[in-house]
């Protein structure tokens, strides 16, 4: 199946206080729709593993016209675009209603698990449907400047909770980390329009890290996770 749909009703904890769908739960139900997807098609978790290989997240940008609230039904869509042999760009719809709520651009890398690093997916791939010209979000993703003059804004530390069936810390946790550090009136609000996440390296178990926060003058905010000095996730977003 080249294009996928997958709907949900969204429950109370996925919602926030106000309502509205959590950024995070967001993210979270495009990649549950995509690992669905990739199941489906030969390129799931457990084909994956038998070739000692997963998917893991990259780089994402989603265009928000409008949160979805508690009990609303909506339909995730989603498709490939491309893939290079390592890489692979998969785009998304969030619609309620033949109404597009979200538009979601990704970009996905093979991971080697015991060898901890990018590689060359080992499945075969012929049967593979791609949609090249078929966009969802009004630009690609891309990488974020990370050499600002950031400020610091929280602190964590990994937990178990925030591991997934790889190891390491689940890319939607870093989401969570930075959305919990920052105030709580900005997200409420529901005024981010575009989020812009760029994932670097892993975490795992124990680790200690920083949240920071930079506020350029165009009114982006670029937001980092940070170990040891060293830049691990970057989120960037518009209101």
């Amino acid at each position: 199946m080249g294009i996928f749909e997958k709907e949900w009703t969204l429950n109370f904890t996925q919602c926030y206080p106000n309502g509205q769908l959590k950024y995070s739960e967001l993210n979270n139900i495009l990649q549950v729709t995509a690992s669905e997807h990739a199941e489906e098609i030969g390129f799931g978790y457990k084909a994956m593993l038998g070739v000692q290989q997963s998917w893991v997240l990259s780089r994402m940008l989603m265009e928000i016209k409008r949160l979805p609230k508690y009990t609303q039904q909506v339909k995730v869509r989603t498709w490939i675009q491309d893939f290079t042999g390592s890489r692979s760009i998969r785009n998304f719809q969030l619609v309620m209603d033949d109404e597009v709520l979200v538009s979601a651009t990704s970009l996905w890398v093979v991971f080697n698990i015991a060898k901890r690093r990018a590689d060359v997916l080992a499945l075969n791939t012929d049967h593979m449907e791609y949609f090249r010209d078929m966009h969802s979000t009004m630009k690609e993703t891309e990488k974020i400047d990370g050499i600002v003059d950031f400020q610091p804004l929280g602190q964590h530390r990994v937990k178990l909770s925030d591991l997934d069936i790889v190891n390491h810390a689940n890319n939607v946790k870093y989401m969570e980390w930075v959305f919990d550090a920052m105030d709580p009136k900005i997200i409420l609000a529901s005024t981010i329009r575009t989020l812009e996440m760029n994932f670097l390296k892993e975490l795992g178990y124990g680790d200690e890290i920083h949240i920071d926060q930079f506020k350029a003058a165009d009114d982006r905010e670029t937001y980092a996770i940070q170990k040891d000095g060293r830049l691990h996730f970057l989120m960037r977003l518009t209101r």
